[in-house]
């Protein structure tokens, strides 16, 4: 690791340690209004997520569009935010932030019962790491995330133990499918963010009314194992609150893993998230490229950068 990957991991550190030293909503608020000055003078990625944004949203005009932008702006600080605390969390004072309510955990329980292991599908959306901290909560020992490392080394080790931090257990997307495979054998859970940009010549999935390629292995894995499915997202109030919302992807109408079968399982899930972003649009990550292999999006980004 070089000095700089030292720097920044000693930076993040130290932020963390001054953000811990205030409550909760607190920290919320100056995420807010991070989030807010970033949109106004940053302006990080906006093109990027106005393409995203008028892309999908054709119906919607620039001011709702622009509204929505700044609300982006201010989930992702959030979302950092509260990442910088979560070694304050403990088991009991996370149930002061984020509701997890009793037939959201017995979708889970019922899901183990099977003894498959269960396949918990979620996206860059709202906080996303804070619902796979809360349901490691409940679940100790029991989940294991599949994530993208960061390539600063020393960063990745410090966000590595605040994702393990009440009992999950993190592998690396490059040797998933291996882990993964082991990991709902002996009927567990794995999480995995599936939003993200696919290879060009992967199979496609309309998300948004636009075909775009989309990770199949996911539905894959259930396809071959018989683990359950489910999509989990945070729903956050207007308190700062957090409501976790759980829902089952019913694949028994799928008789095989053939190449139709797991486009078909792939597209439910997928329409999942497209419903969560309509319902909450501010609370996806729009900066991310989702759509670069699709011809309409740079036609889309050119508008955006050009008038």
């Amino acid at each position: 690791m070089s000095f700089a990957d030292h720097i920044q991991s000693g930076l993040l550190r130290t932020a963390g340690v001054v953000i811990r030293r205030f409550p909760i909503r607190r920290v919320q608020k100056m995420a807010a209004s991070v989030g807010r000055f970033a949109y106004r003078r940053l302006r990080i990625r906006r093109d990027v997520a106005l393409a995203n944004l008028k892309l999908c949203f054709p119906e919607k005009g620039d001011t709702e569009l622009e509204e929505i932008l700044e609300g982006a702006y201010v989930n992702i600080a959030t979302v950092l935010f509260e990442f910088l605390y979560f070694p304050k969390f403990t088991r009991e004072n996370l149930k002061k932030i984020v509701e997890f309510k009793e037939e959201s955990r017995r979708l889970v329980e019922d899901a183990l019962k099977k003894g498959r292991g269960l396949l918990m599908m979620s996206g860059h959306f709202s906080n996303w790491e804070l619902i796979a901290l809360t349901i490691g909560a409940y679940f100790p020992g029991q989940m294991q995330i599949i994530v993208h490392p960061f390539h600063n080394k020393a960063v990745d080790k410090v966000a590595e133990g605040y994702r393990s931090h009440l009992g999950n257990s993190t592998v690396p997307m490059a040797n998933s499918i291996r882990a993964a495979l082991t990991q709902l054998r002996s009927n567990a859970i794995v999480a995995l963010l599936a939003d993200q940009s696919a290879a060009r010549e992967s199979a496609s999935s309309t998300f948004f009314g636009v075909e775009v390629p989309t990770f199949q292995g996911p539905a894959s894995f259930a396809l071959k194992t018989g683990a359950e499915m489910q999509a989990g997202f945070l729903i956050r109030r207007e308190d700062g609150t957090y409501l976790v919302d759980l829902r089952k992807i019913d694949y028994d109408d799928l008789e095989d893993d053939s190449e139709e079968s797991v486009r078909e399982l792939t597209q439910r899930h997928v329409a999942i998230l497209e419903d969560f972003i309509r319902r909450h649009p501010s609370d996806w990550l729009w900066f991310h490229k989702r759509f670069k292999h699709v011809d309409v999006f740079h036609d889309m980004l050119d508008k955006v950068r050009h008038g």
